[in-house]
């Protein structure tokens, strides 16, 4: 743009006058002249802008700025509007990373975040350096980065067990260790998995433990577990691994155990009294279940077996609702529930063959055996089962056993 200045000529014989725009005479007809002189003479002046530094296509009165001076300012004002928006954006795009990546950081870690302000830094949020190292790779990633590195976390994975056991026991009256059990016991265990991995079953160790700490001889089943044997300071160290496939959701059958202990206090208590009167015999047999233990009794059969020596027609049942089976040569009373705490007694009675109604002893080949069958929500043993990470399969396991039921055989000589 360029600019053009003019001056209007004036008169030769115009009064000068002073910059203050004041004019001085020394008479009164002077200064009369020289008023009229300035308002007539006055120097004009007039801008003429070249046409052609005017956009005359422009329709826009606001960008109309024929001296540049709004260029510099509005190009930094709209800059600066610019800036700040990316400013607001970023900042608020950081917030919700932050805040999103400490609820996934709570989540998924089972950590909580401690959170601090620093005052130097402007009120930015601090967070311990552990989990710190852990944010800084996902908060410059987006969505999908954020996705990925969750999947990357190790499974999840509960175990529940179950313990059945079948029990069988001998109790000797006539020893020095009468009150002492012998007992053989015959254990399955089932496991289920529940595991957080939609595609797969991680695998895992299945180790047992007793009271006693001694070697439990535990048989894997083939079908869903393995012996694994792995040395470590150089000693061998056997665990068991199991692999369930995903498409199994029940229980299963993952191993056997067996174990044999002599044992002093059993659930039960199993005594027998037997009074001889010359050929005349009178048997009296009482079950107690003891008051700790942890469920009733259910099921009982008790079954007592009669000699040789004795008439075969001469028994007969006392009291209690029993049966005598001839061939078998046995008396069987059956109950459905005993309480914990509470007992019950039987009794028969029977008379000796011919030829032996001398005496009142009652010795060897008068022997009554006695054999008790019942079950119960419990286990006999000791042994316990828990499920660890197995090596090479990184996962989170829990276990628990959420049932234990046991079929006892007591027999008493």
């Amino acid at each position: 743009m360029t600019m053009t200045m003019a001056r209007t000529p004036t008169s030769s014989s115009a009064s000068t006058v002073p910059s203050s725009g004041v004019a001085r005479a020394s008479s009164a007809s002077t200064t009369v002249d020289i008023i009229e002189g300035f308002s007539s003479n006055f120097v004009t002046e007039e801008v003429i802008l070249d046409e052609s530094a005017l956009n005359m296509n422009s329709t826009d009165e606001d960008d109309f700025d024929p001296f540049n001076i709004g260029v510099a300012a509005s190009t930094k004002k709209k800059d600066d509007n610019t800036n700040k928006k990316k400013q607001i954006f970023t900042t608020r795009e950081k917030k919700k990373m932050t805040t999103s990546t400490r609820t996934l950081i709570a989540s998924n870690k089972g950590q909580s975040v401690n959170k601090k302000t620093d005052s130097s830094s402007g009120g930015t949020d601090t967070t311990s350096v552990a989990d710190n190292n852990w944010m800084t790779q996902l908060s410059g990633s987006d969505k999908k980065s954020i996705s990925v590195s969750l999947s990357a976390l190790p499974p999840r994975l509960v175990v529940k067990f179950k313990i059945h056991e079948e029990v069988s026991s001998l109790a000797h009256l006539s020893d020095d260790n009468e009150g002492i059990s012998n007992v053989t016991i015959e254990g399955t265990v089932l496991a289920q998995v529940v595991s957080s991995d939609a595609l797969k079953n991680i695998p895992f160790y299945l180790i047992p433990s007793t009271d006693n700490q001694k070697v439990v001889n535990f048989t894997p089943n083939d079908t869903y577990t393995k012996k694994y044997i792995s040395e470590a300071k150089s000693e061998k160290l056997e665990r068991n691994i199991v692999r369930i496939p995903k498409d199994i959701l029940g229980f299963v059958t993952v191993g056997k155990y067996r174990i044999s202990q002599s044992m002093e206090h059993m659930p039960l208590l199993l005594e027998q009294k037997v009074v001889r009167s010359k050929s005349k015999i009178q048997i009296a047999i009482q079950v107690r279940s003891k008051l700790s233990n942890p469920d009733d009794l259910f099921k009982f059969s008790l079954v007592v077996f009669i000699p040789e020596r004795v008439n075969g027609d001469s028994v007969s049942i006392l009291s209690g609702d029993g049966e005598f089976d001839q061939w078998k040569r046995c008396i069987t009373w059956e109950i459905e529930h005993l309480p914990k705490g509470q007992s019950f007694m039987v009794s028969a009675k029977c008379l000796l063959l011919d030829g032996t109604s001398e005496g009142t002893s009652v010795d060897e080949s008068l022997k009554f055996p006695v054999m008790l069958r019942c079950i119960s929500n419990d286990q006999i043993s000791s042994i316990r089962f828990k499920a660890i990470e197995a090596n090479g399969h990184p996962a989170t396991v829990s276990s628990s056993n959420v049932e234990k039921t046991y079929r006892i055989v007591h027999r008493l000589n």
